[in-house]
């Protein structure tokens, strides 16, 4: 059965799917904000809200005032011909908050056709298939928008550096830092080739000039070469689009650092200059000053890192060693060195918002707001736009890793204006992918798409591969949640084309799991696992947690399906162990979401239930709003297939409450029918709810949507469970998923068998078990090691 969503009170009704409120037929206007709060208040009108409740559901963790919620009542009373003083509808409850008071009848849905048919209980034994995941295209899909996740996640001070300042009239030149060369043969300055490169780019505080190449980005296209070579900085050219290199190498010569600094120009031409001192981050700081002016830059305004390097070498260096820890994807350690420098001198907004960005890779997010907050503040108070609007792109990230879209969208259009009319092309790359994204998750498609495609015109004419390749990672995103897998296809190659051009292999590695991901959406399983499991040696190569994490996880979903159960498992189990380590949240619940599946598809309910559960207070943790919501989705699907009435609705009941209003109420509408119909067959209408699926699938027409596979396949169920073999066979949404996928396989032989056609069913077996055995799904030991 489903919670209704329209409901009558006096003259009013109150239509919460379509979020419209009705006077005698008439409607009225009020704004979104006004309308959360009727919603909030009536579907919970059992008790009394509470400010903070309310606050929370119509502002987030954003702090407002008393006055802000008394004025969205007013309105709220006003609309419903309430007021203040008779309270008719909304009571101020003292101490308690505000409650729902006026009498309320649900009424039938607009599109309700005739009464549910007589209930008949869940068909025993289940068919002798398992399961699927019933949200595996939704992990498929998710894992593209973890990918921009952790691409606007990446060290905050080093994706890129803004001019403060009016354009220059011709072409900028573009910088890139190489890391430096340590010829000192002193193991404890390991930390020099990626600190001391992140120091100087954090350095160049260039007035429209030029513009520095992210330290990450270059950092990801050059690995662990050294090479300064025509034809190896013609390569990094192609990646970066950069008009200019500065190459480095570090000596000991006894208690004194000698740094060799080199500018090299496109067509080869260079200057070059040798430093000495006591202290290789002082003299990192005296490079950047040599090579502005080589370059005929302006000083910059006062920088704090870099006064603080030429005043207190020691606090440049814990800085540098803390970009070093970051640029190896090593959070914890760079917290320590971001927070020594904050201990010496709280002031220091680039140690602070590197701090930031630490903390919201290790998932402390609350931590992370806090101190993004804190250098935005301090950016606004003395006028430094260039570091205003990084600070504002972490913050935008945290907003959109929980969910609130409209605060993510509200801090990226106030990063866009600190920018330069022209001339920081590699900065709006970046700013548009995140903003493409966040429309995207809105359901705003065409304007993501507009975004994307700016992007990549702006990647394009820079002559940056790296950014065509980041560019067509998200628009590969779109395309697959538009249900094209075939345009996401075409642009994920492209894309694998220019990482690979470009050097990059992180990129490349992330461009591998989202084809991948992109295969497992259309059931080729063994073509998604081979992909994966290329990701996953890549990032092994490169030591790459984050990106091992992501494919990893992606392997597991993937190999369940093929009886590979205990590889899966032991799988799991260390991405699980590894998240524990790096007491990372998100990749807690991604894992415990894994063995969720993998219970499941063993019927051991108990454990899957207690995984989900778990899996969903993760995500809560981490403040990820969107991912509660398909845990919530999950369960419910999880509790119809074992029967369990009880917790089907209780999830069902908390999925609707999360999603009725606010920013992505809209991207989960289209899970509702769903939702209501697993939550029918849960409570033993199984025909009913056989035939709600079959009607969402007749007018959905995508077969490879989340929605739509997660309906496919357990309608697949149903029908085996009602005697009704004839129907699966003849719905033509199985034909993708027959190539591949085991589940699909395994239901079609079942339904053969039920109608006789042995011939056929053993046909289709002898393919489902050499399919099983593909060398696709050999598993290495040596991927558990990476972890």
């Amino acid at each position: 059965m489903s919670t209704p969503s329209r409901f009558r009170t006096g003259e009013y009704l109150i239509d919460l799917g379509a979020r419209e409120i009705h006077r005698d037929g008439h409607p009225v206007e009020l704004e979104a904000k006004v309308f959360d709060l009727i919603a909030v208040l009536l579907q919970d009108r059992d008790r009394a809200l509470s400010k903070r409740e309310l606050n929370a559901v119509l502002w987030g963790d954003r702090p407002v005032t008393d006055a802000a919620l008394s004025q969205q009542l007013r309105k709220a009373r006003r609309a419903l011909g309430d007021d203040g003083d008779a309270q008719r509808v909304i009571r101020t409850v003292h101490g308690r908050g505000l409650r729902w008071v006026a009498p309320v009848t649900a009424e039938a849905d607009a599109d309700e056709t005739a009464p549910p048919s007589s209930a008949a209980p869940l068909a025993q034994p289940n068919p002798p298939v398992d399961p699927p995941p019933a949200t595996s295209a939704a992990h498929g899909r998710r894992y593209l928008a973890v990918a921009f996740a952790a691409v606007l996640l990446l060290a905050a001070g080093l994706l890129w550096r803004q001019a403060p300042s009016l354009p220059a009239a011709g072409p900028p030149q573009r910088i890139a830092v190489l890391p430096v060369v340590d010829r000192s043969g002193d193991a404890t300055l390991a930390w020099t080739r990626n600190g001391l490169m992140g120091l100087m780019t954090s350095l160049f505080g260039q007035p429209g000039k030029a513009e520095i190449a992210a330290a990450a980005s270059v950092q990801a296209v050059v690995g662990d070469r050294a090479e300064t070579d025509a034809a190896s900085l013609q390569t990094l050219r192609r990646a970066l689009g950069a008009t200019h290199f500065l190459a480095s190498e570090l000596r000991r010569l006894g208690p004194v650092y000698e740094l060799d600094v080199r500018l090299i120009a496109d067509g080869g031409a260079e200057r070059r200059d040798t430093l000495h001192g006591s202290e290789p981050a002082a003299l990192a700081a005296d490079a950047v000053a040599r090579v502005r002016r080589w370059l005929d830059l302006e000083a910059p305004p006062p920088a704090d890192v870099g006064a603080a390097g030429r005043a207190n070498p020691f606090i440049a260096e814990a800085y540098a060693r803390g970009l070093d820890a970051q640029l190896r994807g090593d959070a914890a350690t760079a917290k320590k060195y971001f927070a020594i420098c904050l201990d010496h001198d709280p002031g220091l907004a680039w140690a602070r918002l590197g701090l930031a960005t630490a903390q919201a890779r290790s998932g402390e997010a609350a931590e992370s707001r806090d101190n993004a907050g804190k250098v935005a503040a301090a950016a606004r108070e003395r006028g430094d736009a260039e570091l205003l609007a990084v600070a504002l792109k972490q913050l935008a990230s945290l907003a959109f890793a929980r969910g609130d879209l409209d605060a993510a969208a509200a801090l990226l259009d106030e990063a866009l204006a600190q920018l330069p009319a022209k001339g920081q092309p590699l900065a709006l790359i970046d700013l548009l992918v995140a903003y493409g994204s966040i429309e995207d998750e809105r359901g705003r498609f065409a304007e993501s798409r507009r975004h994307f495609e700016r992007a990549l015109e702006l990647a394009r004419a820079a002559g940056s591969r790296r950014g065509e390749a980041l560019v067509l990672v998200n628009l590969a995103s779109l395309d697959n949640g538009a249900g094209d897998a075939a345009a996401a296809s075409t642009a994920l190659r492209t894309g694998l084309d220019a990482a690979r051009a470009a050097g990059d292999a992180y990129l490349e590695g992330a461009t591998l799991g989202n084809l991948g991901a992109t295969e497992a959406n259309q059931g080729r399983l063994l073509d998604a696992s081979a992909l994966f499991k290329q990701a996953i040696a890549l990032a092994r190569t490169r030591g790459d947690l984050n990106l091992q994490m992501l494919t990893g996880t992606q392997l597991i979903w993937t190999l369940a399906p093929f009886e590979r159960r205990e590889e899966a498992r032991e799988l799991a189990a260390q991405v699980l162990a590894a998240a524990e380590r790096e007491k990372n949240p998100y990749w807690q619940a991604e894992a415990r979401w894994a063995l969720a599946g993998l219970a499941a598809r063993r019927h051991d309910w108990p454990r899957a239930f207690e995984e989900l559960d778990q899996a969903r207070r993760l995500y809560a943790e981490a403040a990820i709003e969107r991912n509660v919501v398909q845990v919530l989705a999950d369960t419910v699907a999880t509790a119809a297939q074992a029967g369990d009435a009880p917790r089907a609705q209780a999830a069902a009941n908390e999925f609707r409450r999360r999603t009725a209003n606010g920013a992505e109420a809209a991207h989960w509408r289209a899970w509702q029918p769903l939702i209501a119909a697993l939550e029918r067959g849960a409570t033993g209408d199984v025909a009913g709810a056989a035939d709600d699926l079959a009607r969402l699938l007749d007018t959905d027409g995508h077969a490879n949507g989340a929605v739509a596979q997660a309906a496919l396949f357990q309608l697949g169920r149903w029908q085996l469970a009602l005697d009704r073999p004839a129907d699966l066979l003849a719905r033509p949404q199985w034909k993708p998923w027959l190539e591949q996928h085991p589940d699909a396989i395994a239901l079609r032989i079942a339904a053969l068998r039920a109608t006789g056609r042995h011939a056929d069913a053993d046909a289709e077996q002898a393919r489902l078990d050499q399919l099983t055995q593909s060398p696709e799904l050999e598993f290495d030991a040596r991927w558990l090691a990476a972890f």
